[in-house]
């Protein structure tokens, strides 16, 4: 599911907002209304055994967008590429991409009384489940149980990869490194995590933290779970997030984490729930049986 929302908005962004900072249209425009560069060069590669990996960067846009010119009602989201570059098209499969995260997407309203609720009711696909967009703590980003972002059970760790021309992130001419490698051995992905925006009834908030780190793939288990944080050391990270908490007062979304719910919780898989029922109802059982037992055996010795 996450992947077809990215997909969604990634199209979305492409027809609009390209490299501009305003684009319009009969029906709706984007703002670009930042875009930051952090740039990793790699500068002990020798104690690391890693100068073929020449950089890894992470370009930051601050988008506000709509589908409608309506300026009422815009829709607040941040995105990021992520890129590294090697000294050869062979070795970008030495390296892998991995992004962690915490916070909660959640939806607020407010009541006529001027109470305000907040519910966590939004879901994400992560390690092959559905599960509550909303991790106190920090969690690999992925939809497999392969740490690796963008990784596919069916198409492995590298396939969807993407390249364009230097310097070009345009998602109708990029090509993915599975189907056809690059000339230049600059591959890169995109994240464009849930946005936040006003409807009708409820307010939709985004409240994510995000780290971003380039491995060596050799470091990368092939399957982990979803909270195995430190399972190597990184090479470099880059921190990002995407925060927008709407303040009914201010009537604005606020960089706001005072406001963030947590989860009432912890998440149980369907799994594990269903194990935990069948735990359950065959101690009942036995201790039925048991008791049951106990009663027929002083009846005879009675």
């Amino acid at each position: 599911m996450k992947r077809f929302v990215h997909l969604l908005f990634i199209l979305f962004v492409a027809f609009f907002a390209r490299d501009a900072h305003g684009h319009f249209t009969g029906k709706g425009h984007v703002h670009t209304l930042s875009k930051t560069t952090q740039v990793f060069w790699n500068p002990d590669c020798q104690t690391t055994d890693t100068c073929d990996l020449k950089r890894f960067s992470l370009i930051t846009s601050v988008y506000e967008f709509w589908f409608g010119d309506d300026s009422r009602y815009p829709t607040y989201s941040n995105g990021v590429i992520m890129e590294y570059e090697t000294d050869s098209v062979a070795a970008l499969e030495k390296y892998a991409i991995v992004q962690f995260m915490k916070g909660c997407v959640f939806d607020s309203s407010k009541a006529g009384d001027g109470k305000i609720t907040r519910r966590i009711n939004y879901t994400i696909s992560s390690f092959g489940e559905n599960v509550p967009f909303c991790f106190p703590d920090w969690v690999i980003d992925s939809q497999d149980a392969d740490p690796a972002y963008n990784s596919d059970p069916d198409y492995g760790r590298f396939y969807l990869l993407r390249w364009n021309r230097p310097g070009s992130y345009e998602y109708l001419d990029n090509k993915y490194y599975g189907a056809e490698k690059p000339k230049v051995p600059i591959v890169y992905m995109a994240d464009y995590p849930v946005g936040a925006y006003i409807r009708t009834n409820a307010v939709r908030n985004a409240a994510l933290q995000f780290k971003t780190c380039i491995y060596k793939a050799k470091d990368v288990p092939a399957k982990t779970q979803r909270d195995d944080v430190n399972f190597a050391k990184p090479l470099n990270c880059f921190e990002w997030e995407n925060v927008y908490v709407y303040d009914f007062a201010t009537k604005k979304f606020e960089a706001n984490w005072a406001d963030v719910p947590r989860p009432e919780k912890p998440y149980v898989p369907v799994r594990e729930y269903l194990l935990v029922i069948l735990v359950t109802l065959f101690i009942a059982f036995a201790l039925v049986t048991f008791l049951r037992l106990g009663g027929l055996l002083r009846q005879r010795d009675a």
